[in-house]
């Protein structure tokens, strides 16, 4: 309703404990504390403490420093296909809780990058030092799919997409076997089965490279980049391992109106303390001020929440993103708390869409009209006290004046020039396509038949059955992703000269064993290969030995990290955010984004409708009996729908878009 798709990123970084209330410091304002600094906190993971005396002379945390942390610029591969530059700063007096990191990404050509790494690679075999690039290359080969499999295997994989990494074996192996397919450059062998493999897609390539569009993977990429969050905030926090004084009002509240909730809380959560300055008390002080953060709790009671409760909140946020964010008047926080008190103090449970949105306006411009809306856990805290008596004011007319029957039009997609990207994608796929001749697209076909019967799956019950609609999809996956590779520099010429032409003596680092594997997902492995040889050669290149190790990460940092992206790869919050950010990609659920009420689709969203792969394989379907049936095979697809009798049926751009889904990840 914000015209916003993109995910806002919020993430609590746990940086120690606070073990006794003693610790913690009133400073006159509700809400914000100092934390005294003794052994009564400890740090977690990594993190350094800094301290200082405050004006009253007692030895407090300094909270702005953990934020500092976080105000660095560094620049990461975050795609094979972008370059990530982060670059995070907080506010200097102190009065934000979060390092806000601001993201931007450069579009890798990865051609030229494969390019310029078989350079570099076909440069070192000249040097003096080759012997020691040749040890590197096994040492920093050996080192990382170390590192992956302690830590970036159990980072991604959780018990949701367990059967995911099984199905695709997506394993240590994996890694290893993308490190021995570049071994050949320093004098190792690659293991027979990947030997027979690469010889054999290239084969396939050499034949067909014509049919692979160029500029196919560019274009997924702009229109993914356009997906991409720019902003992320990283919140430093302190877990507390007490209930302070002075919210246990809450708890007494809490207790009697909801005990199941109030045993959850009490025995699943804590709460924590972020550093912000409340701008209340002493500049002085400000970067030892912190300030309660319930994080924790307003998740349980979130995921507690009936239908109608998560219906009514729903309906409560889009009101404010369509009516009230752009105009400053009211915070966010607002939505949370009167959504928080509704589910408290009232049964939703036999009312209506309308009825609930009528509710929440008349409770909303009520509390509007009194200026006064009480905290839900801190007592005498007035959250709109910040706000003047002019915003507050402005809020409750344009409350009044919101019509909750309404139909939006609604341009999230457009505003971030996603439907530029996605109609660019669409019109170059037609452009190519349609220029490929009818003949080649079914020898092409056939010959990809043949070589899937003699591909190495080392699965013996794996039995390879024809699938016409399926195999077409995955030959035009094979031939984009290598022309992409290939560039106009004909690297895979080139990888054949230094990869595929000595004999060499040395065995594969890791012996013969490599992963099982299918043709589409050994090429899609490929697709890799730039950034395995440039990393390969920006680590490696040095005179001196490098350390058997891989990298070593703090193991609570690590586990603060494993929490923050297992909660995000949790099935309902995974689904919402590609739900709204992705969903542009495909055709069939995009209108109930462009036009609704701001009652309409809650609490899940929009359906996904699931009938686009089966128009891909009915669009491939009548692709493939057309190229076999024409009488002219050297035709064009664009001289085939040329023809009158063609005229009525369908154009090649609609045919294009069709055959081309098969192509998005």
């Amino acid at each position: 309703m914000a015209n916003q798709n993109i995910q806002d990123i919020d993430i609590l970084i746990h940086c120690g404990i606070v073990k006794y209330e003693q610790n913690v410091i009133q400073t006159g304002v509700p809400g914000f504390v100092r934390i005294k600094f003794d052994d009564g906190i400890e740090a977690t993971g990594s993190i350094q403490f800094i301290s200082q005396d405050n004006a009253n002379g007692i030895r407090c945390l300094n909270g702005f420093q953990l934020k500092k942390e976080h105000c660095t610029s560094e620049t990461q591969i975050g795609a094979p296909l972008c370059a990530v530059t982060r670059k995070g700063e907080t506010s200097p007096d102190a009065s934000c809780a979060a390092a806000t990191q601001t993201l931007e990404y450069k579009t890798i050509d990865i051609s030229k990058q494969f390019h310029d790494a078989l350079i570099n690679v076909e440069q070192q075999r000249n040097q003096l030092n080759f012997d020691t690039i040749r040890m590197n290359y096994k040492l920093f080969s050996q080192g990382v799919c170390q590192s992956i499999s302690q830590y970036a295997l159990p980072l991604y994989r959780t018990p949701y997409n367990q059967s995911m990494f099984e199905e695709k074996h997506i394993n240590e192996q994996t890694f290893r076997d993308l490190f021995t397919l570049v071994g050949p450059a320093y004098g190792y062998s690659l293991p027979q089965v990947n030997l027979v493999r690469i010889q054999t897609i290239l084969d396939f390539y050499d034949k067909y490279a014509h049919m692979g569009n160029p500029d196919n993977i560019t274009d997924v990429a702009n229109y993914f980049k356009s997906c991409a969050p720019i902003d992320a905030d990283f919140v430093p926090s302190l877990q507390l391992k007490c209930w302070p004084n002075d919210i246990q009002p809450f708890f007494e509240r809490i207790k009697q109106n909801r005990p199941n909730i109030y045993h959850l809380i009490i025995n699943k959560t804590s709460m924590h303390v972020i550093p912000k300055w409340s701008t209340k008390t002493p500049a002085c002080d400000r970067e030892l001020e912190f300030r309660y953060s319930f994080s924790a709790i307003e998740l349980i009671l979130a995921q507690q929440r009936s239908i109608k409760e998560r219906i009514l909140n729903g309906i409560a946020r889009s009101i404010y993103f369509k009516f009230l964010k752009e105009q400053k008047v009211l915070p966010s926080y607002f939505i949370k708390t009167t959504v928080l008190w509704m589910c408290e103090t009232m049964d939703l449970s036999s009312d209506t869409e309308e009825i609930l949105a009528q509710k929440w306006r008349q409770y909303a411009i009520d509390l509007l009209e009194k200026q006064d809306c009480p905290h839900y856990i801190i007592p005498n805290v007035n959250i709109l006290g910040p706000y003047s008596a002019d915003s507050i004011r402005t809020a409750r007319e344009i409350l009044l004046k919101v019509n909750i029957n309404e139909i939006h039009k609604i341009e999230m997609f457009s505003a971030t020039g996603q439907q530029f990207y996605r109609n660019k994608y669409h019109e170059n796929i037609a452009n190519f396509l349609s220029q490929l001749k009818t003949n080649d697209i079914i020898c092409a076909l056939y010959d990809y038949q043949q070589l899937k019967r003699q591909w190495i799956s080392l699965e013996s019950s794996q039995i390879t059955i024809d699938n016409d609609e399926i195999d077409m999809s995955e030959t035009l996956t094979i031939l984009n992703t290598l022309r992409g590779l290939d560039g106009n520099y004909e690297n895979w010429k080139k990888f054949r000269e230094i990869f595929l032409t000595d004999i060499l003596s040395a065995e594969p680092i890791w012996g013969e064993t490599v992963n099982v594997e299918s043709v589409v997902d050994f090429v899609e492995g490929l697709f890799s290969i730039g950034i395995v040889l440039t990393t390969m050669n920006e680590n490696i290149s040095s005179n001196t030995l490098l350390s058997q190790q891989g990298a070593q990460c703090n193991m609570e940092d690590f586990q603060n990290y494993q929490n923050v992206i297992h909660q995000y790869l949790n099935p309902t919050t995974l689904y919402s955010s590609l739900q709204s950010t992705y969903a542009y990609w495909y055709n069939d659920p995009v209108a109930a984004f462009e036009r609704r009420r701001v009652i309409d689709h809650h609490p899940d969203g929009p359906e996904m409708q699931q009938r686009a792969n089966e128009k891909e394989k009915d669009s491939l379907k009548f692709l493939i009996d057309i190229c076999r049936n024409t009488p002219d095979q050297n035709l064009t697809l664009r001289e085939l729908f040329q023809q009158p009798n063609m005229m009525n049926m369908t154009d090649d751009e609609s045919l294009a878009i069709a055959i081309q889904r098969s192509l998005d990840d």
